[in-house]
């Protein structure tokens, strides 16, 4: 088998998103155009910061996004953690491990025998301050800071005044200690799904902003194509919390009617939100040999940088292609015999105008009167997953091939006219659709994560029959 190529097979499937506890769930809410959007629950503490017409930089102007609620119940006996180890740790440790579970008794491993030896998990996830880390800081510095304030303003208060003051501001925060501590370092998270599966094959994360999943899907077909692995479990895991949304807010890129309108010409904006999913990946051929179930196959993923654009943060056309062609030449598959992509589509008017000028340098112009390939965004039902973006992508396009459905996608009413669709293959698929082709090749699907700072993936997937 060529060490740069081969076909890998995705035999097992779990996620986790806005309104989804569930793979099957959240196929249901794709196929029913369910809109998972909404504000966050109370104890996401939006109200503390929340401004609409927010200027200054401790506030946000929107807060709504895809939030899990209480689909994000952590029963942690099951999975063999113990439950003083929970609260205060980072949450995407333990929905990490929830979901790699699920996915690997959905391929049929999870009590079976496998070579554990050569079973990889790669996992994307962002390396910005999340909840626990907050924790951690607010211990020390802010309970300090706090006190040192009160001192000025108040100085007849006694130093046992002001250690009782101490012992309450910590006792109000979730608890920091021993047992927290391994799930605040960010690589402990792969490593603890390795210790509680027993895997002894490489573990660790990966942060390419929103294009992580899709690139922990290609770390993980090059340890199966070398030969290094046998089995690999990637994807992604994301929790939304204030600290970025103000980021998003201070670049003004959230939306603030609080709607993702993909390619829509009243786009304003994206939305953020939580979410895990988690792929099990083998070898076409081994998983035929092992009569494994066969979602989809995966021809190739084409990752590539912007290099020196405009600015940092502003996609760039020429990247985005780089990482498109790279993909169809490792495939060696014609753009032309794809009918879906799975698009970025975050809602953001500069980014999806240079998506689908991306698209379209690759994919060649119209040759006819009709348009013959879908596109859709599943932002546009569950928010902006960041580094879970990707995985969420690609578990829908693989439930596509795999129904052989066209899935809808949401709030799409009249095509951004810089986005020149009608010279294009494209059109914006809005309805359920049966996936009719007739075609000499089978059906193919296309799934693009496109990060902050400039790093681009597009995967191809391919029906198996």
């Amino acid at each position: 088998m060529n060490a740069l190529r081969g076909d890998v097979a995705i035999i097992g499937m779990a996620c986790l998103f806005p309104g989804a506890p569930d793979v099957k769930t959240y196929w249901q809410n794709i196929v029913s155009k369910v809109d998972a959007i909404s504000d966050p629950p109370p104890e996401w503490g939006a109200e503390e910061i929340f401004d609409p017409e927010a200027k200054e930089n401790d506030r946000i102007y929107c807060k709504r996004g895809g939030y899990l609620g209480e689909l994000a119940r952590f029963n942690p006996l099951p999975y063999g953690v113990m439950p003083h180890a929970v609260d205060g740790g980072e949450p995407e440790h333990f929905l990490a491990l929830r979901v790699a579970y699920e996915a690997l008794a959905d391929a049929g491993y999870l009590d079976q025998t496998f070579n554990r030896d050569r079973t990889a998990v790669i996992l994307g996830r962002g390396n910005y301050l999340n909840r626990g880390n907050v924790t951690m800081i607010q211990h020390g510095w802010v309970v300090n800071q706090t006190l040192q304030i009160l001192k000025q303003l108040h100085p007849e208060y006694s130093e046992a005044e002001l250690q009782k003051i101490r012992q309450e501001l910590k006792t109000s925060l979730p608890p920091f200690n021993a047992d927290t501590a391994p799930s605040l370092v960010p690589n402990i998270m792969c490593g603890r799904i390795a210790n509680r599966l027993d895997l002894r094959g490489p573990a660790y994360t990966v942060d390419a902003a929103c294009a992580s999943s899709l690139i922990a899907v290609d770390l993980g077909m090059h340890e199966l194509i070398s030969g290094r692995c046998d089995l690999a479990l990637v994807g992604g895991v994301s929790t939304a919390i204030p600290p970025i949304f103000m980021v998003f807010c201070q670049l003004n890129a959230l939306s603030r009617r609080g709607q993702i309108r993909p390619f829509d010409k009243e786009a304003d904006g994206t939305l953020l939100g939580e979410g895990a999913g988690v792929v099990v990946l083998k070898r076409l051929e081994d998983a035929e040999r092992d009569g494994d179930r066969i979602y989809a196959v995966i021809k190739s993923v084409g990752i590539a940088s912007d290099g020196r654009a405009v600015g940092l943060l502003a996609p760039r056309v020429e990247g985005e292609v780089l990482a498109l062609r790279r993909a169809y030449e490792a495939a060696a598959i014609s753009p032309r015999t794809v009918g879906l992509i799975e698009a970025h589509g975050t809602g953001t008017p500069v980014g999806d105008v240079v998506e689908m000028q991306a698209l379209s340098q690759v994919f060649g112009p119209r040759d006819g009167a009709h348009p013959w390939c879908a596109v859709g965004s599943v932002k546009s039902m569950i928010s902006h997953l960041i580094p879970a973006a990707g995985v969420a992508g690609l578990i829908k396009a693989a439930l596509a091939l795999h129904h052989k459905i066209l899935p809808p996608s949401l709030h799409f009413e009249e095509p951004n006219p810089r986005l020149a669709l009608e010279k294009t293959p494209f059109y914006i698929n809005t309805e359920t659709r049966p996936w009719i082709h007739g075609g000499p090749e089978p059906r193919r699907a296309g799934v693009n994560a496109f990060g902050f700072g400039g790093i681009n993936a597009h995967a191809i997937l391919e029906e198996y029959l």
